[in-house]
């Protein structure tokens, strides 16, 4: 991902994350607000209507208590009232006047039994209104009578206003109907709902609403739609049962006007927002992506033209300047390390270079070294000084003829192994003449080994040849050792390969073995030595196999035995031979790894080349 697109990248997600807050802000820190205050607007609305309604009752008991304390109680209870008094108490559901033993005097009911009824639920309920040793107190409560919530009242009856001596006790009440609630609602233009509650029984409605008010939240909401809710509240009696259900219902414009402006305002903040993305979006394009693509471009000009003398000349006081020009001055600190690598390249070179020839040609010496030896003890082991005294024995006149003939037949004799030996050392020094030719072979292959100008050396030999030349260079202690599948490797097709340098690989495959084996002292040394032709992408390659029975190799350095200065010898040019051999054949575009058991268990060296030239195998990929 370029520059600029992460950059625009990281803005939108900074707008994203930002608008994300600020909906999180208005629609769980804000939105809760309007809702708080809508539900605060119907619960002081239903708490006008609670008062009233609670108003209204204190207003029936103040009627009830200035009647007991101005003594007209107190004359309808000496005796019976007029019919006027009764017309005065027409508010009234029920009132009963008791003397100081409790025995009702007057009443207002139709009939003694419904006036026996309610004094039966009100003294003796379980638990009563009011307590029979009670008297000369004030009571108001909700009070179920006759199966209904009623307000009742009890006041001592005093003979006169301000008298301390109580003459009786007053029990009124009046039930809480639809009618006087509606006549309440009316007089004072109160917005309220009401449900006068069953003691026995409560709705299903009812009961859910009643079920989530409790004292620590008085008030309930529930929805009514998407605009509306309702709040709902209760008036308990003295044993905390519901007797009354108040209702109100609220809209929910306060909470819909403030979401709708929370989702306009959200819409600005956004369009802001992607203003705001364009313009950072232009200077950065301007004050950063600019100046760092043109030095891109500067740094993709040096790679390609291989030159860190080309200056990036970029005026800036900031960052990006202060980077240019340490671009500029690492380049020409790598100007200068180019010279010296090349030249510190140039020496390794040489020297690495040196180090295969002396290598190669120490393996190469070895075997010319011990044919000299041993021509060298064939002319020693011959008879001349005897043939010297026989020829001056056959120049005396006097010698016998027996003698003579003794002396003629050890000359002939002599003689002839002197013939063979002169035969052979002539074989000898034509073998030694092929084997110095290889060298100086060698050593102009090592001139020319890698470069293009090197196509002319790449002949097509057959394996067969490859292996009986490389022995031919390798120590005859190693030579024997070897053993060759030649029926097999002799059916093999010819492949092109640098005949001197390939040969050198196998060569120094094979004297490696024999040191392996010299160092194992294995009872029964060999070396193997087999070839096989194997079906590849997109030629075949053939497969060769150096194997011994010696020293081994460790686990832990199969994979770095072919580096430089990795060798399992204590003297002579150690680490040159398989770090050769693997870069002559990643030159012939092939492959070469060992294998081992491990230490004591013998290796087995793999090389695998292609049976196609170059030119060949570049077709084969083409097609």
């Amino acid at each position: 991902m370029s520059l600029r697109k992460r950059i625009l990248v990281i803005l939108f997600v900074m707008l994203t994350g930002y608008l994300a807050m600020e909906y999180a802000v208005h629609r769980w820190l804000i939105y809760p607000e309007y809702v708080q205050h809508e539900q605060q607007q119907a619960q002081t609305a239903l708490q006008h209507a609670v008062d009233a309604i609670e108003a209204d009752l204190q207003s029936f008991h103040k009627s009830i208590a200035n009647n007991a304390h101005s003594g007209d109680y107190y004359k309808t209870l000496r005796a019976p009232s007029s019919p006027q008094f009764a017309k005065n108490q027409s508010n009234v559901d029920f009132l009963l006047l008791f003397d100081l033993q409790w025995k009702r005097r007057w009443d207002n009911q139709q009939g003694p039994k419904a006036a026996a009824l309610i004094e039966n639920q009100l003294l003796k309920g379980d638990p009563p209104f009011i307590h029979p040793d009670q008297i000369g107190f004030n009571i108001q409560q909700f009070w179920v009578v006759n199966n209904q919530f009623a307000w009742v009242a009890a006041e001592p009856i005093l003979s006169k206003p301000n008298s301390r001596r109580v003459d009786g006790m007053v029990l009124a009440g009046y039930y809480i109907s639809d009618a006087h609630l509606q006549a309440l609602k009316d007089r004072l233009g109160l917005r309220f709902t009401w449900q006068v509650l069953s003691p026995e029984k409560l709705t299903t409605e009812a009961a859910q609403i009643t079920k989530r008010i409790s004292d620590e939240n008085p008030y309930d909401f529930s929805s009514i739609g998407d605009n509306m809710f309702q709040c709902a509240t209760t008036l308990r009696d003295s044993q905390g049962r519901p007797a009354l259900l108040v209702k109100t219902v609220q809209s929910r414009d306060i909470s819909s006007r403030g979401l709708a402006t929370i989702y306009k305002w959200l819409l600005v903040k956004l369009g802001a927002g992607f203003m705001a993305v364009l313009l950072l979006t232009l200077l950065l394009q301007y004050a950063i992506i600019r100046p760092i693509m043109k030095l891109i471009r500067h740094i993709g000009k040096v790679e390609g033209s291989g030159s860190a003398n080309n200056n990036f000349s970029l005026s800036r006081k900031d960052e990006i300047g202060t980077l240019a020009r340490e671009f500029d001055h690492m380049c020409g600190r790598v100007q200068n390390a180019q010279v010296k690598l090349v030249e510190k390249s140039y020496y390794s070179g040489i020297t690495e270079m040196s180090s295969g020839i002396l290598h190669n040609v120490r393996n190469a010496l070895s075997p010319i070294t011990t044919r000299i030896e041993r021509l060298k003890g064939q002319f020693r082991d011959l008879p001349l000084q005897h043939l010297e005294q026989a020829q001056q024995e056959l120049q005396d006149g006097s010698l016998s003829t027996e003698r003579r003939g003794d002396l003629i037949r050890f000359v002939e004799l002599t003689f002839q192994n002197v013939v063979d030996n002169l035969k052979e050392t002539v074989s000898g020094l034509e073998e030694l003449s092929e084997q110095v030719i290889q060298i100086e072979d060698m050593l102009n292959a090592q001139k020319t080994f890698g470069g293009k100008d090197n196509d002319g050396t790449i002949a097509y030999q057959e394996p067969i040849q490859l292996v009986e030349k490389s022995l031919e260079m390798v120590p005859e202690q190693a030579r024997k050792l070897c053993k060759v599948n030649t029926g097999r490797i002799s059916k093999l097709p010819a492949i092109p390969v640098h005949t001197t340098t390939f040969t050198q690989v196998l060569q120094n495959l094979v004297v490696n073995a024999g040191e392996s084996l010299e160092r194992q002292k294995s009872l029964c040394p060999k070396i193997s030595i087999t070839c096989c032709l194997e079906p590849g992408d997109p030629v075949d390659t053939l497969h060769w196999i150096i194997e011994d029975n010696g020293a081994g190799i460790e686990p832990g350095k199969l994979k770095t035995i072919f580096e430089r200065g990795a060798s399992s010898k204590k003297t002579g040019l150690t680490g040159i031979g398989l770090h050769w051999c693997a870069n002559t054949i990643t030159a012939m575009r092939g492959q070469i790894w060992a294998e081992s058991s491990g230490k004591h268990h013998g290796a087995s060296f793999h090389i695998v080349i292609p049976t196609a030239a170059e030119e060949s195998l570049a077709a084969a990929k083409e097609g």
